[in-house]
């Protein structure tokens, strides 16, 4: 059901390779989850720890990050104001369930762009130890009207 919510391929590419991982569990554990497996996902991934209650740490920042938050992808996706992040992250390690959003791009990118992003909760026995992410930003033909629409307005 929650597959149904994603809009881009590549959000449904991580899902699928996310939930082929778990094999059946609520959540795939850190180490059924194999990188290579993201392909040509891997510029737009990060890696949350979560841990044992503590604040989350940004072990993984895919090369592509940097352009898609337009600053230091380390910091952007702790904080706690911005869509996806810090706040997101802790709510998908505390309910262990996934998450996605759209949310105006701060990218570089010309014209008007939106940033989808997707959190999926990894760990076993009812902890997540990690919070896995992709972020895309769009513009232009690949943006979805409605998506540009609803920044305009707000």
């Amino acid at each position: 059901m929650f597959r149904a919510q994603l809009l881009l391929e590549e959000q449904r590419r991580l899902f699928d390779v996310w939930a082929h991982a778990a094999a059946g569990a609520e959540m795939p554990s850190r180490e059924s989850f194999q990188p290579r497996a993201f392909g040509p996902l891997l510029p737009f991934i990060s890696l949350i720890e979560t841990r044992h209650a503590e604040a989350p740490r940004v072990r993984v920042a895919g090369s592509a990050l940097r352009d898609v938050f337009g600053d230091d992808p380390r910091t952007c996706l702790i904080q706690s104001d911005l869509p996806g992040s810090g706040e997101t992250i802790l709510r998908v390690a505390r309910d262990r369930k996934p998450s996605c959003g759209v949310a105006p791009a701060e990218s570089g990118l010309p014209g008007q762009a939106v940033r989808f992003w997707l959190r999926l909760p990894l760990g076993c026995a009812h902890e997540v130890e990690a919070v896995i992410g992709l972020d895309i930003a769009l513009s232009g033909a690949r943006a979805p009207n409605w998506a540009l629409q609803r920044m305009m307005t707000a």
